[in-house]
């Protein structure tokens, strides 16, 4: 007996294609990540065995990020030491912005590569919370198909008892059968024996009397 849910099979596909997705999106942006970060994320995801392209590609951005994010305190505090050294009648001159390499946070961006930067980022993090929730109310089914699969192997079981039980009756009920007719048998037998017997008997008694008259007869003086 087989247990199938179609939403288990439903919720299977959807991972599926999205670790697809993912995959993609891994290849094209693998380039723009810095090889240390690559082995390193690489290790860390793959360290307890199994991975998902997801885990991976979370952790090079998070890497890419906190790399940004340090290049971009680290040119901060270098630009506040530099105006701080500089003469107050000298004009300081900012350096043009640079635009960022793909995928890379300039320790200059304007606050719009920053804001683009922390949606991206939640974004990624929503995306996180929803394959969590997704793979929770998948684990969730599948305990529930788990279940159920149980309950149908010992329903199962208890209709194989019982169907073992009624033929174990079944059978006793014809041996029960098969003797009453053997004693109904031999009952009838024994009458029809009896009946014969009460006739032979009958048959008998008359020509026994007249046996005795006729000797009785013979035996007594005639009456003059």
């Amino acid at each position: 007996m087989t247990f199938r849910d179609p939403s288990v099979a439903q919720e299977k596909k959807n991972c599926i294609e999205s670790e697809q997705a993912v995959r993609e999106e891994a290849i094209k942006q693998w380039s723009s990540f810095l090889p240390a970060d690559r082995t390193h994320c690489v290790n860390e995801t793959t360290m307890g065995g199994l991975s998902s392209y997801t885990e991976l590609i979370t952790c090079l951005e998070m890497a890419r990020d906190v790399r940004a994010l340090r290049a971009e305190a680290a040119a901060s505090s270098r630009a506040a030491a530099t105006r701080a050294r500089s003469s107050p009648s000298t004009p300081s001159v900012q350096p043009a912005p640079v635009e960022p390499a793909s995928g890379a946070t300039s320790p200059n961006a304007p606050p719009t590569v920053e804001r683009d930067s922390a949606l991206k980022e939640l974004e990624r993090a929503k995306a996180d919370a929803q394959n969590a929730t997704a793979l929770e109310a998948l684990a969730r089914k599948l305990a529930d198909a788990e279940a159920a699969l149980q309950r149908a192997k010992e329903e199962a079981g208890r209709a194989t008892n019982e169907a073992q039980r009624a033929k174990a009756d079944a059978q006793a009920a014809r041996e029960s059968e098969a003797v009453a007719k053997r004693k109904l048998a031999d009952a009838e037998a024994a009458r029809t024996a009896a009946e014969g017997r009460e006739q032979a008997c009958q048959s008998a008694k008359p020509g026994f009397g007249a046996r005795l008259r006729k000797w009785f007869g013979r035996s007594n003086p005639k009456n003059p």
